[in-house]
Protein backbone atom coordinates (compact mmCIF):
# COMPACT_ATOMS: atom_id res chain seq x y z
CA UNK A 1 0.00 0.00 0.00
CA UNK A 2 1.27 3.45 -0.89
CA UNK A 3 0.11 6.67 0.79
CA UNK A 4 0.58 10.31 -0.21
CA UNK A 5 3.27 12.40 1.44
CA UNK A 6 2.18 14.07 4.69
CA UNK A 7 -0.72 11.68 5.29
CA UNK A 8 -1.07 8.37 7.07
CA UNK A 9 -3.71 5.64 7.35
CA UNK A 10 -5.72 5.92 10.57
CA UNK A 11 -8.19 3.04 10.15
CA UNK A 12 -7.55 -0.67 10.40
CA UNK A 13 -7.60 -2.52 7.09
CA UNK A 14 -7.07 -6.12 5.93
CA UNK A 15 -3.41 -7.00 5.47
CA UNK A 16 -4.19 -9.83 3.05
CA UNK A 17 -6.65 -10.50 0.26
CA UNK A 18 -7.80 -13.69 -1.46
CA UNK A 19 -6.63 -14.09 -5.04
CA UNK A 20 -8.23 -16.77 -7.19
CA UNK A 21 -6.66 -17.89 -10.48
CA UNK A 22 -8.63 -19.61 -13.21
CA UNK A 23 -7.12 -21.13 -16.29
CA UNK A 24 -5.77 -24.32 -17.78
CA UNK A 25 -4.56 -26.67 -15.04
CA UNK A 26 -1.16 -27.32 -16.55
CA UNK A 27 -0.67 -23.55 -16.95
CA UNK A 28 -1.66 -22.32 -13.48
CA UNK A 29 -0.33 -25.24 -11.41
CA UNK A 30 3.33 -24.11 -11.66
CA UNK A 31 2.53 -20.53 -10.56
CA UNK A 32 4.20 -19.69 -7.26
CA UNK A 33 2.28 -17.86 -4.54
CA UNK A 34 4.91 -15.12 -4.26
CA UNK A 35 4.59 -14.34 -7.98
CA UNK A 36 1.06 -12.96 -7.54
CA UNK A 37 0.76 -9.73 -5.53
CA UNK A 38 -1.91 -7.22 -4.56
CA UNK A 39 -1.65 -3.50 -3.89
CA UNK A 40 -3.91 -0.57 -3.10
CA UNK A 41 -2.74 2.96 -3.81
CA UNK A 42 -3.89 6.17 -2.15
CA UNK A 43 -1.39 8.45 -3.85
CA UNK A 44 -4.06 10.28 -5.80
CA UNK A 45 -5.57 11.65 -2.57
CA UNK A 46 -3.87 14.69 -1.07
CA UNK A 47 -6.10 15.61 1.84
CA UNK A 48 -7.47 13.91 4.93
CA UNK A 49 -10.68 11.96 4.51
CA UNK A 50 -12.27 8.54 3.94
CA UNK A 51 -11.53 6.90 0.59
CA UNK A 52 -12.08 3.62 -1.21
CA UNK A 53 -9.12 2.19 -3.08
CA UNK A 54 -9.22 -0.53 -5.73
CA UNK A 55 -7.10 -3.60 -5.06
CA UNK A 56 -4.91 -4.23 -8.11
CA UNK A 57 -3.20 -7.55 -8.78
CA UNK A 58 0.29 -7.74 -10.20
CA UNK A 59 1.97 -10.71 -11.87
CA UNK A 60 5.63 -11.64 -11.70
CA UNK A 61 7.90 -14.55 -12.52
CA UNK A 62 5.97 -17.76 -13.13
CA UNK A 63 2.66 -15.89 -13.46
CA UNK A 64 3.82 -13.27 -15.92
CA UNK A 65 3.24 -14.93 -19.26
CA UNK A 66 0.40 -17.30 -18.46
CA UNK A 67 -2.51 -16.76 -20.86
CA UNK A 68 -5.41 -17.04 -20.71
CA UNK A 69 -5.55 -16.37 -16.98
CA UNK A 70 -8.59 -15.10 -15.11
CA UNK A 71 -7.77 -13.36 -11.81
CA UNK A 72 -10.28 -12.56 -9.09
CA UNK A 73 -9.48 -10.68 -5.88
CA UNK A 74 -11.57 -10.45 -2.72
CA UNK A 75 -12.18 -7.79 -1.51
CA UNK A 76 -11.97 -5.75 -4.70
CA UNK A 77 -11.92 -2.45 -2.79
CA UNK A 78 -10.71 -1.37 0.66
CA UNK A 79 -11.85 1.64 2.66
CA UNK A 80 -9.15 3.78 4.20
CA UNK A 81 -9.20 6.80 6.53
CA UNK A 82 -6.38 9.26 5.90
CA UNK A 83 -5.21 11.75 8.51
CA UNK A 84 -2.24 14.10 8.73
CA UNK A 85 1.04 12.30 9.45
CA UNK A 86 2.17 13.22 12.98
CA UNK A 87 5.30 12.59 15.03
CA UNK A 88 5.50 12.53 18.82
CA UNK A 89 8.25 11.90 21.37
CA UNK A 90 7.20 9.46 24.12
CA UNK A 91 8.92 7.84 27.07
CA UNK A 92 10.18 4.26 26.87
CA UNK A 93 9.34 2.10 29.90
CA UNK A 94 10.89 -1.33 30.58
CA UNK A 95 8.24 -4.01 31.20
CA UNK A 96 9.71 -5.78 34.23
CA UNK A 97 8.24 -9.10 35.35
CA UNK A 98 9.06 -11.39 38.27
CA UNK A 99 11.53 -10.80 41.07
CA UNK A 100 15.20 -11.64 41.72
CA UNK A 101 16.13 -14.67 43.79
CA UNK A 102 15.51 -14.59 47.53
CA UNK A 103 18.09 -12.39 49.22
CA UNK A 104 18.62 -10.23 46.12
CA UNK A 105 16.96 -7.05 44.91
CA UNK A 106 16.77 -4.85 41.83
CA UNK A 107 18.72 -1.75 42.82
CA UNK A 108 18.52 0.14 39.55
CA UNK A 109 17.33 -0.31 35.98
CA UNK A 110 17.63 1.84 32.89
CA UNK A 111 16.63 1.68 29.26
CA UNK A 112 18.48 3.58 26.54
CA UNK A 113 17.13 5.59 24.84
CA UNK A 114 14.74 6.75 27.52
CA UNK A 115 12.42 8.24 24.90
CA UNK A 116 11.64 7.50 21.24
CA UNK A 117 9.83 9.22 18.37
CA UNK A 118 6.72 7.55 16.96
CA UNK A 119 5.06 8.34 13.66
CA UNK A 120 1.57 7.76 12.32
CA UNK A 121 -1.90 9.17 11.77
CA UNK A 122 -2.74 11.98 14.17
CA UNK A 123 -5.48 10.13 16.09
CA UNK A 124 -3.28 7.06 16.47
CA UNK A 125 -0.27 8.97 17.76
CA UNK A 126 -1.98 11.48 20.07
CA UNK A 127 -3.31 8.76 22.38
CA UNK A 128 0.12 7.27 23.06
CA UNK A 129 1.89 8.62 26.17
CA UNK A 130 4.59 5.95 26.55
CA UNK A 131 5.80 2.74 24.96
CA UNK A 132 6.74 -0.47 26.79
CA UNK A 133 9.57 -2.78 25.94
CA UNK A 134 9.04 -6.47 25.55
CA UNK A 135 8.76 -8.37 28.85
CA UNK A 136 12.01 -8.52 30.83
CA UNK A 137 12.02 -11.45 33.25
CA UNK A 138 13.85 -10.88 36.55
CA UNK A 139 12.77 -14.19 38.08
CA UNK A 140 15.54 -15.90 40.04
CA UNK A 141 18.32 -13.55 38.96
CA UNK A 142 21.29 -13.09 41.29
CA UNK A 143 23.44 -10.63 39.35
CA UNK A 144 23.40 -7.56 37.13
CA UNK A 145 22.80 -8.00 33.41
CA UNK A 146 22.30 -6.13 30.13
CA UNK A 147 20.35 -7.05 27.03
CA UNK A 148 18.76 -5.78 23.83
CA UNK A 149 14.97 -5.50 24.05
CA UNK A 150 12.31 -4.91 21.43
CA UNK A 151 10.14 -1.79 21.61
CA UNK A 152 6.45 -2.70 21.53
CA UNK A 153 4.12 -0.62 19.38
CA UNK A 154 0.40 -0.17 20.15
CA UNK A 155 -0.65 -0.74 16.55
CA UNK A 156 0.70 -1.66 13.14
CA UNK A 157 -0.43 1.82 12.09
CA UNK A 158 2.18 3.40 14.37
CA UNK A 159 5.87 3.18 13.52
CA UNK A 160 9.16 4.18 15.10
CA UNK A 161 11.28 6.92 13.65
CA UNK A 162 14.44 5.10 14.77
CA UNK A 163 15.74 1.73 15.92
CA UNK A 164 13.16 -0.88 16.92
CA UNK A 165 15.36 -2.06 19.82
CA UNK A 166 16.69 -0.49 23.01
CA UNK A 167 19.48 -1.27 25.48
CA UNK A 168 18.38 -2.41 28.93
CA UNK A 169 20.62 -2.62 32.01
CA UNK A 170 19.73 -3.88 35.48
CA UNK A 171 21.75 -3.71 38.67
CA UNK A 172 20.92 -6.59 41.03
CA UNK A 173 22.60 -6.90 44.40
CA UNK A 174 22.19 -8.80 47.63
CA UNK A 175 19.43 -7.13 49.60
CA UNK A 176 20.31 -5.45 52.91
CA UNK A 177 17.93 -5.98 55.83
CA UNK A 178 17.67 -5.13 59.50
CA UNK A 179 16.67 -7.51 62.27
CA UNK A 180 16.14 -7.09 66.00
CA UNK A 181 17.01 -9.93 68.36
CA UNK A 182 14.94 -9.76 71.54
CA UNK A 183 15.44 -11.52 74.88
CA UNK A 184 19.20 -11.29 74.48
CA UNK A 185 20.90 -12.28 77.74
CA UNK A 186 23.09 -9.67 79.44
CA UNK A 187 26.15 -11.69 80.39
CA UNK A 188 28.75 -10.61 82.93
CA UNK A 189 32.43 -11.22 82.20
CA UNK A 190 35.70 -10.89 84.09
CA UNK A 191 34.16 -10.56 87.55
CA UNK A 192 36.59 -11.37 90.37
CA UNK A 193 35.99 -14.87 91.82
CA UNK A 194 35.64 -13.23 95.27
CA UNK A 195 32.60 -11.26 94.05
CA UNK A 196 29.21 -12.22 92.67
CA UNK A 197 26.09 -10.65 91.19
CA UNK A 198 23.23 -10.46 93.66
CA UNK A 199 20.77 -11.01 90.76
CA UNK A 200 21.09 -11.72 87.02
CA UNK A 201 21.32 -8.45 85.01
CA UNK A 202 18.31 -9.39 82.84
CA UNK A 203 17.88 -9.34 79.08
CA UNK A 204 17.94 -6.79 76.28
CA UNK A 205 17.73 -6.44 72.52
CA UNK A 206 20.20 -5.99 69.68
CA UNK A 207 19.44 -4.59 66.22
CA UNK A 208 21.72 -5.73 63.39
CA UNK A 209 22.06 -5.08 59.67
CA UNK A 210 23.49 -7.18 56.86
CA UNK A 211 22.64 -8.99 53.66
CA UNK A 212 19.46 -11.03 53.76
CA UNK A 213 21.18 -14.39 53.52
CA UNK A 214 23.75 -13.58 56.21
CA UNK A 215 21.22 -12.13 58.66
CA UNK A 216 19.03 -15.20 58.14
CA UNK A 217 22.00 -17.32 59.17
CA UNK A 218 22.67 -15.56 62.50
CA UNK A 219 21.52 -17.75 65.37
CA UNK A 220 20.11 -16.14 68.54
CA UNK A 221 22.91 -17.61 70.67
CA UNK A 222 25.43 -15.70 68.52
CA UNK A 223 24.07 -12.37 69.76
CA UNK A 224 25.05 -11.24 73.26
CA UNK A 225 25.17 -8.19 75.49
CA UNK A 226 28.37 -8.26 77.56
CA UNK A 227 28.76 -6.55 80.90
CA UNK A 228 32.45 -5.99 81.63
CA UNK A 229 33.05 -6.29 85.39
CA UNK A 230 36.87 -6.36 85.29
CA UNK A 231 37.05 -2.96 87.00
CA UNK A 232 34.83 -3.94 89.93
CA UNK A 233 36.99 -4.63 93.02
CA UNK A 234 34.55 -4.41 95.94
CA UNK A 235 30.93 -4.98 96.83
CA UNK A 236 28.33 -2.32 96.14
CA UNK A 237 25.95 -1.02 93.53
CA UNK A 238 27.28 -0.09 90.08
CA UNK A 239 25.89 1.41 86.89
CA UNK A 240 27.58 -0.29 83.95
CA UNK A 241 27.31 -0.08 80.16
CA UNK A 242 26.79 -3.35 78.28
CA UNK A 243 28.17 -3.63 74.76
CA UNK A 244 26.88 -5.92 72.02
CA UNK A 245 28.75 -8.82 70.52
CA UNK A 246 27.77 -10.88 67.49
CA UNK A 247 29.28 -12.35 64.31
CA UNK A 248 31.58 -10.07 62.34
CA UNK A 249 29.50 -10.52 59.18
CA UNK A 250 26.72 -8.20 60.41
CA UNK A 251 26.72 -4.62 61.64
CA UNK A 252 25.19 -3.68 65.00
CA UNK A 253 22.93 -0.65 64.61
CA UNK A 254 21.58 -0.32 68.14
CA UNK A 255 21.06 -2.14 71.39
CA UNK A 256 19.19 -1.82 74.65
CA UNK A 257 19.64 -1.26 77.54
CA UNK A 258 22.54 1.16 77.41
CA UNK A 259 22.88 1.21 81.21
CA UNK A 260 22.49 -1.62 83.72
CA UNK A 261 22.46 -1.25 87.54
CA UNK A 262 23.91 -4.29 89.34
CA UNK A 263 24.46 -5.17 92.97
CA UNK A 264 27.81 -6.81 93.69
CA UNK A 265 28.13 -8.99 96.76
CA UNK A 266 30.80 -11.22 98.19
CA UNK A 267 30.93 -14.69 96.74
CA UNK A 268 32.26 -16.22 99.96
CA UNK A 269 35.30 -17.64 98.21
Amino acid sequence: MTTPSGLAVASAFPKTVRITLRGAGDAIFPILEEDVGAEASLESHHSAGVYRAEVKVSRHGTAQNVEPLEIRVDPQEITFTLEPLTEKRVNLIPDLRGAPAYGFELVQSAVTPSAVVIRGARSRVQGVSALPTEEIDLTGRTGSFASKVRIMLPSALVSLAGDAQADFKATIQESTVEKTFDDVAVESVDLSPHLALKAPPGTGSVQVQGTQLIVDGVRPEQVRLLLDLAGVRRTGQYTLHPHPETTSSVTVLDWSPKDVVVDIVSSGN
